[in-house]
């Protein structure tokens, strides 16, 4: 009897442990990862801007691609830092970016959200003997600087890009260091200079750092007339302004994201 329950313990502990996908090679596209069942699956892509209707981001934009295309074309490249004002493009623009090129190079891009942080170590070691070009995107990411995920994520990070050039990351976050301000201005106390070059350390592991700020009120407008063109929303121009100023005081933002909540919102009202 004792023999035959340590043996449906032994299957259930079989049945029940986690399983672990480990494909032949990473399929092409947009990924996502699956913390339930390990496995990566295929999205689509649901950015609403293309590369085209970012305005103001021209450098920005000429940056990523090139580094992208670097990256494709197997030389060496780094990984980005997008940062700053919330609604400002950041992640609009890696994902445009990831439609624009997707049609020229076969690569992936595995989207990570920052509650699965630490599933990071784990999604390396599935994808580390794939021989495809992998951008990692880590989208509105920030930390505590004393925070355990700071350092899982710094040391991932930096193990990751020394050992498997087929991959990159491209990471959004609000803070230009990924941390919430955290940072002491006494830089003549041998605590807080060190403390501080702790926090710089994380966002020193990207080569390229590339910082949104809020778009003024002009090009704010200049936003909102562009997506209700594209829009064809019907009410004449300087209606259109006057209430797009008017939304912008109630929602305390210039933002490409609110001139775009505020057209689809004048469509409603047409």
């Amino acid at each position: 009897m004792l023999n035959y329950l340590n043996k449906i313990n032994k299957n259930f502990k079989i049945i029940s442990k986690p399983r672990l996908f480990r494909a032949k090679a990473i399929n092409s596209g947009l990924l996502e990862w699956s913390n339930e069942d390990n496995q990566f699956y295929k999205i689509k892509n649901k950015n609403e801007n293309s590369s085209n209707s970012l305005l103001f981001l021209d450098g920005k934009k000429k940056t990523l691609v090139n580094n992208t295309i670097q990256f494709l074309n197997g030389k060496p490249a780094n990984s980005v830092l997008l940062w700053g004002a919330r609604g400002t493009g950041k992640s609009s623009l890696v994902l445009s970016i990831y439609d624009l090129l997707i049609k020229k190079f076969s690569f992936s891009m595995i989207e990570i959200k920052f509650f699965q942080i630490e599933c990071i170590p784990k999604i390396l070691r599935l994808i580390d003997r794939d021989r495809k070009k992998i951008i990692i995107f880590c989208d509105d990411f920030s930390f505590e600087c004393n925070d355990d995920k700071f350092i899982l994520f710094k040391n991932t990070l930096e193990g990751s890009l020394r050992s498997n050039t087929n991959i990159i990351y491209y990471v959004t976050s609000n803070y230009r260091h990924l941390v919430r301000n955290n940072f002491h201005d006494n830089l003549n106390d041998t605590h807080n200079k060190d403390t501080n070059e702790n926090l710089i350390s994380l966002s020193d592991r990207f080569g390229i750092w590339l910082g949104f700020h809020s778009f003024s009120q002009e090009e704010y407008i200049k936003i909102v007339l562009f997506y209700a063109k594209q829009l064809k929303l019907k009410l004449k121009t300087e209606i259109i302004k006057k209430k797009a100023v008017e939304w912008s005081v109630l929602r305390g933002s210039y933002s490409g994201r609110e001139a775009l909540n505020f057209v689809k919102f004048l469509l409603l009202n047409e």
